[in-house]
């Protein structure tokens, strides 16, 4: 036979190619050397650099100006004709509004898309003071939020800071924050797994947000909960932080196709 099978009739050239797209895509457009890629993937260096030639060929990889490698532009117009990641927001809107009857305060949920988070939904909570600052259906950079954060958090080092050099061109996106600080903020999430910050978007807003789980991968999905910075102290950010998790977790379950996505309920 021309290519070996698995034992579930899998093509092994196949299943390799896919581990070495999936790696150039973890490293972003900054690309990854063939060292990189073989020692993430376990292949043998003939083989992903075969692999890689053949893409290269194909035109589905390109190579860097310092002999790494990349994706190239024909992945992004075959993902232009692929279904959305999230399909019908309406199945996920009774999870995002629970978090928000729960803690009384506005809750976002963000996709990434590139260098920026589109906002898919915003619910309310019963708390007269809200922060009516991001509206759903508008696009932020990723360095000019709290779902930002998460998204950039949940990436490779360098694909982030990548964004973050990309974003220094203009330092109004960075809100009252510097650079250096949303590193920190950045690197606080990438460590603990949430993000907190006050006063850093915008004056008189602060934020708790987390990555919604994705086990192919980075997070492309971000969940916050924003207040006014005197209801959203470091306290009461533990006491919802669990709450937030676990909505994000539930988002993840029907996204996957779990069962019991639709339940309001987190008990």
């Amino acid at each position: 036979m021309a290519e070996q099978q698995g034992k579930m009739g899998k093509s092994q050239v196949v299943e390799r190619t896919c581990m070495i797209l999936r790696e150039l895509g973890r490293h972003g457009p900054g690309g990854a050397r063939l060292i990189d890629l073989t020692s993430r993937t376990g292949l043998s260096r003939p083989t992903v650099h075969r692999i890689l030639t053949t893409l290269v060929a194909e035109l589905f990889v390109e190579r860097t100006a310092d002999r790494g490698y990349r994706l190239s532009s024909q992945i992004y117009e075959l993902g232009l004709n692929a279904p959305s990641p999230v399909g019908d927001t309406s199945r996920l809107r009774p999870i995002v509004q629970a978090l928000a009857d729960e803690c009384g305060d506005t809750v976002y949920l963000a996709m990434r898309t590139g260098d920026f988070g589109h906002y898919l939904l915003r619910c309310e909570g019963a708390y007269p003071i809200r922060t009516h600052v991001v509206s759903a259906n508008q696009t932020l950079s990723l360095v000019s939020s709290h779902c930002g954060r998460s998204l950039l958090g949940s990436m490779s080092e360098d694909e982030a800071e990548q964004i973050i050099r990309r974003a220094e061109r203009d330092k109004r996106l960075f809100g009252e924050a510097t650079p250096d600080g949303l590193r920190d903020e950045v690197e606080h999430v990438r460590k603990k797994g949430y993000g907190w910050a006050r006063d850093v978007t915008f004056v008189g807003v602060a934020g708790l947000t987390v990555p919604v789980p994705n086990p192919r991968g980075s997070s492309f999905l971000a969940m916050s909960i924003s207040t006014i910075p005197q209801r959203l102290t470091q306290e009461r950010a533990e006491k919802v932080l669990p709450g937030l998790k676990a909505a994000a977790a539930q988002i993840a379950e029907v996204l996957a196709g779990g069962r019991g996505g639709a339940s309001t309920g987190r008990g």
